[in-house]
């Protein structure tokens, strides 16, 4: 009996180059993090100004997430994932990585800023990511969309069982574990959520216009969806008391109170907050995508800024270590000089160096290290 040829879906073609969209994204991320360690209170600002000022508040760390989940994904093949002993090799870069992340938070935490230093709880994030290397977009995503609902549901629980029975640690290793995934201000029993929705972006072509448009809507309708829903139910059911840095964590209190579940305030670590402000990462991510051409001309200084975040990141806490006084200062000028800094500097760099000083170190040490 003669039978026709074999066919079979062609393998996907990996995307190559350097995506400019995810450097103006990143800068956007570092940006908003200057301004939400030293712009002056917005507290009191109230309306559609006191809306626009606290954007960045909380939503910065979460995209900054999520682009380390895209940066994992594109050290792991991009949007087909490697295997073999590629895939091993670029496990140990980001181990690598992961350790001269640990290495700089360690130094910035020493200089005793207010700054809540998000390196080690990134590093922990890249190390953690290790064992969703292999797998693709829609499983990645489904994971993450279910760790959004569980992770921050059960974070005060554990908190609060943890705390009740005195099972906290410090000034260890079982203590750096409990402060990067429980305690810490970046939780990552809710943060994981964030990198691995970001390695299920990576493992898209991030250069088809079909998926930066999805990116946009999709984020867009989660923010929607995350944030209409929390103000529905907490004006329903909650007389709210969170405060900036969330729900209390006070002995006394219980896990059982709506609050710890349903408003969307920055760092309260609840499944609504985790849904909205992803939403509002997975768009910005989205719409920067679409911009992305912008990266070459126009925009071409933000890029570069974004190209080097770690430097930024970095160069910014030494910086507000020297000047204490713009933390909590009523002056708009630290946002201003760090931002407008930053790109100055990072454009003037990128046109004698292909990396920013500490992505170069970085790089080194993960090739040694995956040599």
């Amino acid at each position: 009996m003669e039978t026709g040829p074999k066919t079979s879906t062609p393998a996907p073609n990996r995307y190559e180059g350097r995506i400019g969209g995810l450097d103006i994204a990143r800068a956007l991320a570092i940006f908003g993090m200057f301004y939400a360690h030293v712009a002056p209170s917005h507290d009191d600002v109230q309306g559609l100004r006191g809306i626009i000022l606290a954007i960045p508040d909380g939503r910065s760390s979460i995209l900054f997430a999520l682009l380390a989940g895209v940066s994992v994904a594109i050290l792991t093949g991009r949007n087909v994932p490697y295997g073999g002993e590629r895939m091993r090799t670029a496990r140990l870069r980001i181990f690598a990585r992961a350790a001269v992340l640990l290495v700089i938070a360690g130094f910035l935490s020493v200089l005793g800023t207010q700054i809540a230093v998000i390196l080690g709880f990134y590093a922990a994030w890249f190390v953690a990511a290790l064992p969703f290397t292999r797998l693709g977009p829609r499983t990645l995503l489904a994971i993450a969309a279910a760790w959004a609902i569980i992770g921050p549901t059960l974070l005060p629980l554990i908190t609060w069982v943890m705390e009740n029975l005195g099972l906290w640690e410090s000034g260890d290793a079982n203590g750096f574990v409990v402060n990067t995934f429980i305690s810490g201000h970046y939780p990552g029993l809710t943060y994981m959520a964030y990198v691995i929705a970001g390695m299920g972006i990576g493992r898209l072509d991030a250069t088809a216009r079909r998926v930066q448009k999805w990116l946009l809507a999709a984020g867009t309708g989660l923010a929607l969806v995350g944030y209409g829903l929390s103000a529905a139910l907490t004006s329903a059911f909650v007389n709210p008391f969170i405060n900036d840095d969330g729900p209390s964590l006070q002995p006394s209190w219980t896990p059982l109170h709506p609050e710890q579940w349903l408003v969307a305030e920055p760092h309260s670590n609840t499944p609504f907050e985790a849904i909205a402000s992803g939403g509002v990462g997975i768009a910005i991510i989205g719409l920067c995508l679409l911009g992305g051409a912008l990266a070459r001309n126009v925009l071409y200084p933000v890029a570069a800024s974004g190209s080097m975040s770690l430097s930024a990141y970095t160069f910014h806490v030494l910086i507000v270590a020297f000047h204490p006084e713009w933390i909590g200062g009523a002056s708009w000028a630290p946002v201003l000089w760090l931002i407008g800094g930053t790109i100055i500097v990072a454009t003037a760099w990128k046109h004698y160096a292909r990396r920013g000083p500490l992505e170069w170190i970085m790089w080194k040490v993960s090739m040694k290290a995956a040599s």
